[in-house]
């Protein structure tokens, strides 16, 4: 699998932000509420997710830094989902709670000098990863819920 170039994984994590403001901004509060089908997540649960999992990276980011090849545990996200959805009801207190943590990860990944890319966990399902494959998971996870929004508004 190729990764990204440090800088370039950093200018992508740094753009998600306007994307997700931009998408949530122009939606209607009903629609951002609706499953696009049954099983689905609406695109609120989307954004509830993606502060979820930003948590995740933030912990995971910050291990791999600070121990030596630690191990990372691995979440289920739909449990993550039935439990703590309804917790927020309002997406824009999830987007909040989103920029906050996304905000601190680009400070931190703009701090790193280039051995510290390469300082490597284990990651319960995937095995050895290294700060900049955590990084590269990151965009990949941004670029695969913003078309699950964008798709999750289409019919709007």
């Amino acid at each position: 699998m190729a990764v990204l170039e440090p800088a370039v994984a950093l200018e992508r994590l740094k753009s998600t932000p306007r994307e997700l403001v931009a998408l949530l901004g122009a939606a209607r509060s009903g629609a951002l509420h609706r499953p696009p089908a049954d099983g689905e997540w609406s695109p609120a649960t989307v954004v509830g997710h993606l502060a979820d999992a930003e948590l995740v990276y933030s912990v995971r980011v910050r291990m791999a830094l600070t121990a030596d090849r630690p191990y990372l545990a691995a979440y289920d996200e739909d449990a993550w989902v039935r439990r703590f959805a309804e917790l927020e009801t309002d997406p824009r207190e999830s987007l909040a709670r989103w920029r906050v943590l996304r905000d601190a990860n680009v400070r931190l990944f703009a701090s790193l000098d280039p051995a510290e890319w390469k300082l490597t966990a284990l990651h319960a399902d995937r095995g050895e990863v290294s700060v900049l494959h955590l990084a590269d998971s990151m965009v990949a996870h941004d670029k695969d819920h913003l078309a699950q929004i964008r798709a999750g508004l289409a019919d709007e």
